[in-house]
């Protein structure tokens, strides 16, 4: 009888067999701060990107927020939103009474539904950096009562392999799945490839979404796409996705990969 183990990697090599590799499309030019914003924030998904909507994701912002600068209470509602962070922290307290801190790799969760207040501002006098993804709902979803839910970044699950390591913001990679409760099926991953190593990410089948990266540069999609810092790309279909880097980069090459199921009502 195979151990557990052999049982995986079995699974996992019938998996690739039958994988259909995703192709990269339609790559931006690298994204420019917002002009006139005072921060070096970047919009990946939104009006004025070049990428209205990614159905099911409204926008996604690259925060690049200064430790000065403070977002005083202010409302949403019908989205469900998703901070993950990558330096520094970010507070956060809303009219519902919570409160904490996002801390570099942690994340939270925002179900906003039929709405609610929060204020944010960067914390320890150093600059905050991370992403903030917005998601739709469903018509029945935009009345549900908002919760709130806050990960450490020892929560946050990571799939290691021989030069990369996979962080499962939201989703299941691998049998390792994130904790974070989202209302719209949702796998979010941050993708880090060191130089002369290859990931093949496991994207479930109907998922849109797109790939931006967040360091280096490297190759993404199948055939492989050349991506710059900074650049977002869409993923065409299927169940896998390839990202590689060149044994001749300086440094790793670092992605976020955010997929999730069209809403369609």
């Amino acid at each position: 009888m195979p151990t557990v183990n052999e049982a995986k990697r079995e699974r996992r090599t019938l998996d690739f067999m039958t994988a259909i590799a995703r192709a990269a499309l339609y790559p931006s030019a690298p994204l420019r701060p917002m002009p006139g914003s005072g921060m070096d924030g970047r919009l990946v998904i939104g009006q004025g990107s070049g990428l209205a909507q990614s159905n099911p994701f409204i926008a996604l912002m690259h925060d690049d927020v200064p430790a000065h600068v403070m977002f005083p209470t202010h409302p949403h509602r019908w989205v469900e939103v998703v901070t993950y962070g990558i330096a520094g922290g970010l507070y956060h307290e809303d009219t519902l009474g919570n409160r904490g801190t996002v801390m570099a790799g942690g994340a939270e969760r925002n179900l906003f539904g039929r709405g609610f207040a929060h204020s944010e501002q960067p914390v320890g006098g150093v600059p905050y950096r991370g992403f903030q993804l917005f998601i739709g709902l469903t018509e029945s979803d935009r009345n549900a009562d908002p919760t709130w839910q806050l990960l450490d970044p020892d929560e946050i699950p990571e799939v290691h392999a021989p030069g990369t390591c996979i962080r499962v913001v939201a989703g299941t990679v691998d049998g390792a799945t994130s904790p974070m409760s989202l209302r719209n099926p949702t796998q979010y991953l941050d993708v880090r490839v060191d130089p002369g190593h290859e990931a093949v990410v496991p994207i479930p089948k109907g998922f849109a979404g797109i790939a931006y990266t967040v360091e280096g540069h490297g190759t993404i999609g199948t055939p492989p796409l050349a991506i710059a810092q900074h650049q977002r790309v869409t993923l065409g279909d299927g169940n896998t996705l390839r990202l590689a880097c060149e044994a001749s980069a300086t440094q790793s090459f670092r992605a976020v990969v955010i997929t999730g199921q069209p809403i369609t009502a």
